[in-house]
């Protein structure tokens, strides 16, 4: 986790890409999501969430504006639902969507301005939830700095076809791609929660956090609304809250915390750290969510903490 903090390391996301166009596609977009789209300019980009009408979270995703369309970004296990939930509410608005045939690479670290000045991005993407699009003869590469992501990290868009250039000059600068286990380690290191890891579709929004980063209150008309707004007339209270865990022993996803033999949580991803030792996140019921309090994990204790261990 230091080296790649210090220095820099990449990985391959199980992300995909849907393409948006259409003359009506920011107002189609800004109608589903939780977050504000139409106020996005071309080179700037807003993490949303996509939910049922029950609030329940369906996928969370980046929406990318470019001049001719929007790029949402998101997991590879949620592309299909999220395209057919797109075309549900279609209803001959003038709007299309194509699954792109792209890879995406996760760039992190101290060195990432430097190899990303050395593959020819300009301007750089210096601002979080901003990108830049970089188009040559040797092919085209989209290049997104999202708050998101851990250790000052980017997203890179690569044409499926042209993804192994890519990943020969990381290899080349960097070496191996990092374990799935380093990148979820910083991501805990950091408090941010990612759709398929820590939050599912049974996950309310006010549950994960995260709701000021995926939602915006100023804005209406979106699916989940109704749920949203009458937590939110309810001082936020729901049932189980996101909480970081520090424990003497190792702790893994998947583990329940309890308290007097109780079921009282559930750790959704966690990891050994230089700095702060093993650490967790997870949902804990609400009556055990308050900072230092101890609950029973496998066989040993660990200490609920306030998120994020790193700031």
């Amino acid at each position: 986790m230091t080296r790649v903090r210090e220095q820099g390391g990449w990985t391959s996301l199980d992300r995909s890409l849907i393409r948006v166009s259409g003359p009506n596609r920011a107002k189609f977009l800004h109608n589903l999501l939780s977050n504000d789209i139409q106020g996005l300019a071309p080179g700037q980009s807003r993490l949303a969430a996509l939910m049922n009408l029950k609030g329940h979270q369906v996928a969370w995703m980046r929406v990318l504006v470019e001049s001719e369309a929007l790029i949402c970004e998101l997991p590879t296990r949620v592309r299909d639902t999220v395209v057919e939930t797109f075309i549900h509410y279609k209803v001959g608005a003038p709007v299309r969507f194509e699954k792109t045939a792209a890879t995406v690479f996760g760039l992190f670290g101290a060195k990432s301005g430097e190899i990303l000045a050395a593959l020819g991005v300009s301007p750089m993407p210096a601002e979080k939830e901003t990108f830049t699009t970089k188009t040559g003869s040797e092919g085209t590469l989209r290049v997104s700095r999202g708050q998101d992501l851990p250790a000052a990290g980017f997203t890179l868009h690569v044409p499926e076809g042209e993804s192994g250039a890519l990943e020969a000059a990381l290899r080349t600068w960097l070496g191996e791609p990092m374990a799935p286990q380093t990148l979820e380690t910083l991501r805990v290191e950091e408090g941010l929660p990612w759709h398929g890891f820590d939050v599912a579709e049974e996950n309310l929004l006010h549950e994960t956090g995260q709701l000021s980063v995926y939602h915006s209150s100023s804005k209406g008309c979106y699916l989940g609304q109704e749920v949203v707004a009458r937590l939110e007339g309810r001082g936020g209270n729901v049932n189980k809250k996101f909480v970081g865990l520090k424990s003497a022993s190792e702790l893994s996803r998947g583990l329940e915390m309890e308290v007097d033999g109780k079921a009282v949580g559930r750790v959704t991803s966690a990891g050994v750290s230089p700095e702060f030792g093993p650490i967790a996140m997870g949902y804990v019921h609400r009556s055990h969510a308050e900072p230092g309090t101890r609950v029973q994990v496998k066989e040993g204790e660990a200490e609920i903490v306030t998120l994020p261990f790193r700031t």
